[in-house]
This record gives C-alpha cells, sequence and structure tokens, in this order.
C-alpha cells in the first residue's frame, strides 16, 4: 500500500491540470465519441455543447415520495418527478442551446428517461454549490476522496414547487479492471474526465448569467 501511494503521488505529480485543460474541445469530442457515444445517439442530432454526469439528490427523492404520498397535488411538479424515483443508476446533464437535457439510465446503463428543461425554466432556476457527492461518501476510502464528484445543486421553479438535481464537476468513471495497476492511465483517464465535467457550469452560467453565485 505504501509503494502504491508513493507510485500515486509519482505519476499525480507528472500531470499539469492547468495545461489539460486547454485540451476541453479535444476531450469532449473523444468521450462523445468513445465512452460516451449515447449520448450523441439520445440527442438525436442536436448539438452537444457541454455535458456531465448528474444525480438525484436525497431531498428530491423523498419529495418523490411525498408526491406519490400525498396522490399527487402539483401535476407539473409530478410529471417530471415520478420519473425520477429510481436514483442509483447513472443520469447525465447535457447542454445543447438553450435546452438542458437530463438523462436517466436503467441497470444496464440503457436510456430510462429524458427530461427536457428549456430556456424559461433555466432562467428561473437557481444554482449552489452542493459539496462533494455524499452518497459516495461510505464506497470510498479516505484516501481517494479527492476523486468524488462535487456538486452544484441547480433548483428548478416547477409552478411555484422546487425540484433540485445535481451537477457533478467530473463525469464519472469507472476503472477497466484491466487497468487496476494502471495508476498512470488512470489518472490520465480521471483528468479526461474532470477536464469535460468541471467545464459544464461554467459554459452554462455564461449562457445563462442568472446561476451565478455571488
Amino acid at each position: 500500500m505504501i509503494i502504491m501511494n508513493k507510485k500515486h503521488k509519482t505519476v499525480k505529480s507528472e500531470i499539469d491540470l492547468d495545461s489539460e485543460r486547454t485540451k476541453y474541445q479535444q476531450y469532449k469530442q473523444e468521450l462523445l465519441a468513445q465512452d460516451f457515444s449515447k449520448l450523441a445517439e439520445w440527442m438525436k442530432g442536436k448539438r452537444i455543447d457541454a455535458f456531465t454526469s448528474a444525480s438525484v439528490p436525497q431531498s428530491t427523492a423523498n419529495k418523490v415520495q411525498e408526491l406519490v404520498t400525498d396522490g399527487i397535488k402539483n401535476v407539473a411538479l409530478s410529471a417530471i418527478s415520478v420519473k425520477l424515483r429510481r436514483i442509483e443508476t447513472d443520469c447525465f446533464w447535457v447542454l445543447s442551446g438553450n435546452d438542458l437535457h437530463f438523462f436517466s439510465t436503467d441497470t444496464v446503463g440503457e436510456l430510462d428517461e429524458h427530461i427536457v428543461f428549456d430556456n424559461f425554466r433555466i432562467e428561473k432556476a437557481k444554482l449552489q454549490y452542493g459539496g462533494i457527492l455524499k452518497s459516495q461518501l461510505g464506497v470510498y476510502s479516505k484516501s481517494s476522496e479527492e476523486y468524488l464528484p462535487k456538486t452544484h445543486v441547480i433548483t428548478f421553479d416547477i409552478d411555484g414547487s422546487p425540484l433540485s438535481l445535481e451537477i457533478h464537476d467530473r463525469v464519472n468513471y469507472m476503472v477497466d479492471p484491466e487497468d487496476l495497476l494502471n495508476l498512470k492511465k488512470q489518472l490520465k483517464i480521471r483528468v479526461k474526465h474532470q477536464v469535460v465535467g468541471e467545464k459544464f457550469v461554467e459554459i452554462l452560467q455564461d449562457k445563462f448569467p442568472n446561476l451565478k453565485m455571488s
């Protein structure tokens, strides 16, 4: 373990993150062509300005349960929220023009739900920093915490009721079993996923200044 930690630090020190960030467009296209080609398929030809991973916070999951229990009082909110009951599978954000697309997948990674928030919804939304993704804290060791996604929470006003969803600062990365001992390859892939994911909020805020935080 000590040897692996030392090797990890050595490999990590060889990566210039600022230099890597200048390759955003290259990395975005590579990921869309390879590991995340399904996003382009799901978008059906629409452009992809930015993309990253997403998740449904526990507060939203609780709201869904309340809606179901209460007989679904807010029709507009429930139309979206009932689709968000399954929260353990991969989810993604795609910014395309003035629309935000939220994709959730089933247990085998196929498209489950596709929800579109148009510019009118986004212009009324609020964005705040949400910290490290808490739902994954128990899965990783303390030393691996730096690889947990940090989140921003975007809250939409759905006919007077709030609906919150999480934006990750990196695209989800599952280590290939064949790469378990190849730290250099792992870190290079992680950096690529981080560069693409962390740019999402910046691009979103440039397009919608109301989402900029003080």
